[in-house]
């Protein structure tokens, strides 16, 4: 889906810096506030920390993007798209995020709530650990 098709559908007010802001989540997975105004920045948008905040907590209020915290006392955005249910691995060492969906782990934490006639609302799994290419390291 299109930035501007994507703030009408939440009738959010568009503008440049939320269209920028949001192409950003088209090419990055996974970003936080201060790679979001680097990345603008370094594109001539010059846009403010406040508004990129301001942009974000309106975002995340619609629906648009899910923040996250990975460990790291930084909270770490993503774009909800249209997309099944998802878990992360982080590294420890570089802060990559690897996302991975296994249908048998989302059964096993259902069957978990239902056993203990908990209505699950919403869960995320995060493992922690090293990547690959750290581990070689």
């Amino acid at each position: 889906m299109h930035s501007i098709d994507l703030l009408k559908r939440y009738n959010i007010k568009i503008t440049p810096h939320k269209l920028a802001v949001l192409e950003l989540f088209t090419m990055h997975k996974h970003l936080d506030a201060n790679q979001i105004i680097r990345l603008l920045n370094a594109n001539s948008s010059n846009i403010s920390s406040a508004t990129v905040y301001r942009i974000l907590a309106n975002f995340e209020q619609h629906a648009v993007i899910s923040k996250h915290n990975f460990g790291n006392d930084q909270a770490i955005y993503e774009l909800n798209e249209n997309e099944s249910h998802h878990d992360h691995l982080i590294c420890l060492s570089c802060g990559v995020v690897i996302e991975f969906n296994n249908p048998q782990i989302e059964e096993i934490q259902i069957q978990i709530a239902n056993a203990n006639d908990f209505s699950m609302l919403s869960h995320n799994l995060n493992i922690y650990g090293h990547c690959k290419n750290c581990n070689t390291n």
